[in-house]
């Protein structure tokens, strides 16, 4: 996958509730943009919202990133 290529998906393919905390929603990052990124569980990701309300989720590289913003990691959770 090339750096600037796009991955689409719905919002159905992406969220859903969380069973053990109806408040909540679980975001799914799916397989195929696991595998195109090369991510695993424990790849530091953060999250944005872009300007037209897309997500962008991006790998942090060093920990210069993270200090300034508050990342996540993959895990294999469901």
């Amino acid at each position: 996958m090339k750096q600037d290529e796009k991955l689409t998906f719905s919002q159905e393919e992406i969220f859903s509730p969380d069973p053990d905390n109806p408040k909540n929603i679980r975001m799914k990052i799916p397989d195929e943009m696991l595998k195109a990124k090369g991510w695993g569980e424990g790849t530091k990701i953060k999250v944005k919202i872009g300007d037209q309300g897309t997500i962008i989720i991006e790998e942090v590289k060093d920990d210069s990133e993270s200090k300034s913003e508050s990342p996540g990691k993959v895990s294999s959770k469901t």
